[in-house]
């Protein structure tokens, strides 16, 4: 006769010791000691195509240039991204998405952001079957799943200075998902940071300044979270703007991002 509670108890040890070296894989992934994983580095065709389109990586000292070109590597191998058919530049956008990825998590621990699984690159404007709505971009947590339109998300990479970048908006919001969730120092500064953002979104007077300046595009106004994501935005694409302009905020945004 089969003792129902000894498989149950197997099948959650079992699981658990599971889970346990998935832990280990993972850890071992973010420290590039991963014995099972021999990725090829970065072609220096690539490297140049970073410098162009991200100037952050041009003003990292050589050491940190080459932990930058290692997280790249390792989030694009890492990471599924599935392209329509009809996308062209697959090997550009898959390299641009990787390190914007990697630029907004360069100073945090887990820069695979275990909130995301899947990212999707349609063509152009695609219709979301869950908003019901058109979209150039979102972040569906309960997926883990981020969605690009191809032409928007290039289009914020030929323009560096109009405060408008998809890639960096969406990854925001992913970011924000997987630190806001995690039990640790860092997840902790960064709740307190979204706290005095949201302290700042209410009062009636910085909004004013926001409208006055017309700094920060108006989608920022819709909710805390679509302003802390422009706010990234601004923060990566204008940065002495930024600080010249909101010296608080900008304060707040880089000790969340640290």
């Amino acid at each position: 006769m089969i003792n129902w509670i000894d498989v149950f108890a197997f099948t959650v040890l079992t699981l658990a010791f599971a889970y346990l070296l998935y832990i280990i894989y993972y850890t071992l992934d973010l420290f590039f000691l991963n014995p099972f994983k021999k990725i090829a580095p970065l072609t220096k065709n690539e490297e140049n195509t970073i410098k162009y389109y991200l100037p952050f990586y041009k003003n990292l000292s050589k050491r940190k240039q080459k932990r930058f070109k290692k997280r790249v590597v390792r989030f694009r191998d890492r990471k599924t991204i599935l392209f329509h058919e009809d996308v062209e530049k697959k090997d550009k956008i898959r390299l641009l998405l990787s390190a914007t990825a990697v630029m907004l998590t360069f100073s945090m621990a887990d820069f695979l952001i275990l909130s995301v699984n899947k990212i999707r690159v349609y063509p152009s404007e695609y219709y979301s079957p869950f908003t019901k709505k058109n979209h150039y971009g979102e972040y569906n947590p309960s997926l883990k799943t981020l969605v690009f339109s191809a032409e928007h998300l290039l289009k914020g990479f030929k323009i560096p200075n109009d405060n408008i970048n998809l890639a960096v908006h969406e990854f925001s919001h992913a970011i924000s998902f997987n630190v806001a969730n995690k039990l640790n120092s860092r997840s902790y500064i960064f709740l307190i940071g979204m706290h005095k953002i949201n302290r700042l979104f209410k009062n009636p007077d910085f909004i004013k300044r926001v409208d006055a300046s017309n700094y920060f595009r108006k989608y920022g106004k819709v909710n805390i979270h679509e302003f802390f994501a422009v706010s990234v935005e601004c923060y990566v694409e204008t940065p002495k703007q930024f600080k010249a302009q909101f010296p608080k905020l900008y304060t707040i945004i880089s000790k969340m991002l640290h």
